[in-house]
């Protein structure tokens, strides 16, 4: 054991004992640009319009909702998901902004939330909110990117505001709602009528 602690000591003060200081040497890598194309010499059908920078916050907010609440779902689950966040914004019942949406719910003094007592199941249920940073991750955001750059995005949940997982008994609010539709593992519930 001694001798592997001195051949690292060694190793670590060899280069500044011949002189050569290699912790003032590092790497920079060459700058690169990205090179606008002339978008008169791109066809009408390729050009892309209206599309407002997405928010980083927002981008988050929503990517961790979809994640948690259905990663593992089809593309249309994950996006009825985020959908419902982006039909409560635009609700003038809830919160005007994607973060709020998602974190909406009762909170300590400290700010941390109730458990249990939060719009998210998965906010206030003690768990850390640290995605995976795998597959599952980069489809929630990629998706949730999506979502918040398509102003006029079909809404497959039919304007529903609220939704619950298939396999838990309904909650108290479920029977004052309207159900528009059961996509994978969630029913969805709109506050209007038909």
């Amino acid at each position: 054991m001694l001798r592997i602690l001195i051949f690292f000591t060694i190793l670590l003060f060899l280069p500044f004992s011949i002189g050569g200081n290699s912790l003032n040497q590092y790497w920079n890598p060459e700058a690169f640009s990205i090179k606008r194309a002339h978008t008169d010499a791109m066809p009408p059908m390729l050009m892309i319009t209206n599309v407002d920078q997405v928010d980083p916050m927002e981008l988050e907010c929503l990517s961790k909702n979809i994640y948690f609440e259905a990663s593992t779902e089809s593309t249309a689950g994950k996006i009825a998901v985020g959908q419902v966040v982006l039909n409560r914004k635009d609700s003038i019942s809830f919160p005007n902004t994607v973060c709020d949406v998602v974190y909406e719910g009762k909170h300590y003094k400290s700010g941390f939330p109730v458990r249990d007592r939060c719009q998210f199941s998965w906010y206030c249920d003690g768990k850390h909110d640290r995605p995976f940073r795998g597959k599952l991750w980069e489809n929630s955001v990629e998706l949730a990117k999506f979502l918040l750059e398509s102003n006029d995005l079909v809404d497959i949940t039919d304007g529903a505001t609220f939704y619950h997982a298939d396999y838990i008994s309904a909650p108290r609010w479920a029977s004052a709602k309207i159900k528009t539709v059961t996509i994978d593992r969630h029913i969805f519930y709109s506050s209007r009528r038909m």
